[in-house]
């Protein structure tokens, strides 16, 4: 987990009890939310692996990055395009095949996609943007069957241009972005540039509509 936290100190506060709290919040924030993030595989019409993803689980829905329906690589395409999807669930590694039940929008403008399995959950609380508020991003690095985390804070929230300090491995994409509730913030797209820790989103507000247009529950 890569910390990245700042805290104005009051004179006469110890240190160590400020880093104490510190991590039991994060830990409270990561029992909450992780046992909702899915492992989603991608494969080709050909059952070839394709890449790997992450998503969240909302009421009967699992959201995820539209980006990945048709990825096919990070370069030239190397493979064919992804076309069917797996989800492997962290509490128990259960695996089953997802049906999408609302495709990625044209030119995935949001960068929005919903599947459906077995499997659902109780809805994620949504919150306002608030600039320097500390988030919490929540996704799968290569073969991990656990949720990953990394802390960081909202650096932009121009008008489609959100982004966050925080590090966002391969296989993030999709994953929820939180408040220090647990209430969500909005929808890894991917890093932004090569040498910033910067991970761009989709806003709360553009899945809430998404999820409307597509005919499930909104967010709360």
């Amino acid at each position: 987990m890569i910390a990245l936290l700042r805290i104005n100190l009051d004179d006469g506060v110890d240190p160590v009890d400020v880093g104490a709290a510190v991590e039991m919040l994060d830990q409270a924030v990561y029992a909450k939310v992780s046992p909702l993030v899915v492992k989603l595989i991608g494969f080709s019409k050909d059952g070839i692996l394709v890449g790997q993803f992450s998503g969240f689980m909302h009421g009967e829905v699992i959201v995820a990055a539209g980006h990945m329906q048709g990825f096919c690589g990070k370069t030239l395409c190397s493979t064919s395009p992804a076309v069917a999807f797996k989800a492997r669930y962290p509490t128990d590694g259960f695996e089953e095949d997802l049906e999408v039940v609302a495709p990625s929008p044209p030119g995935n403008v949001p960068d929005l996609i919903l599947l459906k399995g077995s499997r659902s959950a109780t809805s994620l609380w949504s919150t306002d943007l608030e600039i320097m508020a500390s988030v919490y991003a929540l996704g799968y690095t290569g073969t991990e069957n656990k949720p990953s985390c990394s802390k960081g804070s909202l650096s932009s929230t121009m008008p489609g241009s959100v982004a966050i300090t925080a590090h966002a491995d391969d296989g993030f994409s999709g994953g929820p972005v939180v408040d220090k509730h647990g209430r969500l913030l909005g929808v890894v797209k991917g890093a932004l540039g090569t040498t910033i820790m910067r991970i761009g989103i989709t806003p709360n507000y553009d899945l809430h509509t998404y999820l409307l247009q597509s005919g499930y529950p909104g967010l709360i």
